[in-house]
């Protein structure tokens, strides 16, 4: 984030104002990021008023390129131009999803919430676009352990194949634990799978949990 420092940004899920109890306009959020202090908080500019907000950088779920911070909180906007920020509890939803977007027919609204939730704890194809270098990855099976407004949680279970000569272990896949936030994950039907849901997510998110 310190190379995006002066970027301008949109929020999500976007800001409620207080008074109102209503998310502000997708038009109104906008942001620039003035300062990532200690790389320990990331300091906002409200393009459309006169709001100054700081997060913690452990609240910040990921960035997505190129204008979109994805938050673990909800912030609120006060009339005297204070704000408070409300951290969400992992794997519980803080509002209705189908408020989390104005646009119902984005890509990270609750649509994909809805779609997926179904498939938790069923097995689900994993693949990855090809990267601009020509980098191809193979397709993952893994099992959707868990689904809510916010993210995903997968599991792949250790894949260990034998040499035919000496018949000695060799492991082709460690078991792999991930959390992904919806806003990295797309959705397209495997119908090589029997229609079962594929998650097209960058590699770039794929790695394990330490």
């Amino acid at each position: 984030m310190s190379e995006n420092v002066g970027g301008v940004f949109r929020l999500r899920p976007n800001p409620i104002q207080t008074k109102t109890q209503k998310r502000i306009k997708e038009s109104l959020n906008s942001w620039t990021l003035v300062a990532f202090p200690d790389q320990k908080s990331l300091v906002l500019q409200h393009n459309c008023g006169g709001h100054k907000i700081e997060v913690s950088a452990v609240y910040v779920r990921g960035h997505e390129p190129p204008d979109m911070i994805v938050l673990r909180g909800q912030v609120r906007l006060d009339d005297d131009g204070k704000f408070s920020f409300e951290p969400f509890t992992e794997g519980l939803a803080a509002d209705d999803p189908a408020e989390l977007v104005e646009d119902p027919q984005n890509r990270h609204s609750a649509q994909l919430y809805a779609t997926l939730k179904p498939h938790e704890g069923k097995v689900v194809s994993i693949r990855f676009p090809n990267t601009t270098d020509g980098t191809v990855y193979s397709p993952r099976e893994a099992t959707l352990v868990e689904v809510t407004p916010h993210f995903v949680k997968l599991h792949e279970k250790a894949i260990t194949i034998h040499m035919f000569r000496d018949f000695s272990p060799l492991v082709k896949c460690p078991e792999h634990k991930q959390t992904i936030s919806l806003s990295f994950v797309q959705y397209e039907e495997d119908d090589e799978k029997g229609n079962r849901p594929r998650l097209v997510v960058e590699y770039a998110h794929w790695k394990p949990e330490l």
